[in-house]
């Protein structure tokens, strides 16, 4: 018993070399081209997710930007009213503080909706880039299986 498997092991080993062997050079030229047109395809989709996500750093860093001068602008306001003399222009002064915040209220809400558009706008430009490269890759790897394929029928007309 012991002879026939070991017997069956040593055919089945042979068999799974002559197999490996059989594969044509072409079949492995054309994998190692589609390693490097997915390679490709998933560098461009990192470089378009990379600048995806550099947009959205400067969307941020302008709104930002954007809502801190629009409260200094406000707190500007607001100071006058300790430096109102009279009740008349403290009133005055209150008034215009409040009118001022409410616009910086207003400037920080838009400039923060701005900078969240822009960051969903970037974020849907990466998953389409790298859905692109998902596509791109499947695509190459279907060929250079079709390639396979093809070379082992060939080679195997020729035995």
């Amino acid at each position: 018993m012991k002879k026939i498997v070991a017997a069956l092991a040593s055919v089945l080993l042979v068999s799974t070399a002559f197999a490996q062997t059989t594969v044509p050079p072409e079949a492995g030229k054309a994998q190692l081209k589609t390693n490097g047109e997915k390679t490709e395809a998933q560098a461009t989709a990192n470089k378009k997710k990379a600048e995806a996500q550099s947009d959205a750093d400067k969307a941020q860093a302008s709104a930002n930007e954007s809502k801190a001068s629009a409260q200094a602008d406000a707190d500007k306001k607001a100071a006058k009213i300790s430096k109102a003399t009279t009740p008349k222009d403290a009133s005055d002064a209150h008034a215009d503080a409040t009118k001022a915040q409410a616009t910086a209220d207003k400037k920080k809400h838009n400039a923060q909706a701005d900078a969240d558009m822009k960051k969903r706008e970037t974020e849907k430009n990466a998953h389409v880039a790298q859905a692109k490269a998902d596509k791109e890759k499947v695509e190459a790897q279907g060929d250079a299986n079709s390639k396979a394929a093809d070379a082992k029928v060939d080679a195997a007309k020729k035995q």
